[in-house]
């Protein structure tokens, strides 16, 4: 299970770059609105990654409650990114086609979208604890899950950002 958690995580890791690259080489022709929004967007894929870096670290270390920590914090980046998810695929969408009224709209859901995820996460975060505890494998692919699918989303939208702009 450990193996396959890292491996999840570096190929999340790995998407999030990849997004961002692509969206750093049109970086000078985004308008002033647009930029913000990005450095707003890199900020929380930032968070994302630096959750995700603590966990695949806990992982490897002895003891159910840095097990936890480390499935916790999978499912925390997990939930961020659901988030954003709104917010970062308008974004991707408009980018492509320079509309600064919804970039503006776009700004908006996805500061909405991170403020509902850090609620359910406040109300959510025990009760994980304890299904933890009843059966830590189911955790533990729970937590795989949730970072296939922060990969998956990453994935989609460099997909799509590289459809869009050709």
């Amino acid at each position: 299970m450990e193996k396959d958690f890292k491996e999840a995580i570096k190929k999340s890791t790995k998407a999030m770059h990849e997004l961002e690259d692509k969206v750093e080489d049109m970086a000078e022709e985004l308008s002033e609105s647009a930029t913000e929004l990005w450095g707003d967007l890199k900020k929380n894929i930032a968070s994302m990654r630096i959750k995700l870096k603590g966990a695949s670290e806990d992982i490897g270390k002895a003891g159910d409650q840095t097990t936890l920590q480390a499935h916790l914090g999978a499912m925390e980046a997990r939930e961020k990114m659901e988030g954003m998810k709104e917010g970062m695929e308008e974004f991707t969408e408009k980018i492509t086609k320079n509309a600064q009224t919804a970039l503006d709209t776009a700004t908006l859901k996805a500061h909405l979208a991170k403020m509902e995820a850090e609620d359910f996460w406040e109300k959510k975060g025990k009760a994980i604890t304890e299904e933890f505890n009843s059966s830590k494998e189911s955790v533990g692919k729970l937590a795989v899950e949730a970072v296939d699918e922060i990969t998956s989303f990453f994935t989609k939208l460099v997909a799509n950002f590289s459809e869009k702009k050709s």
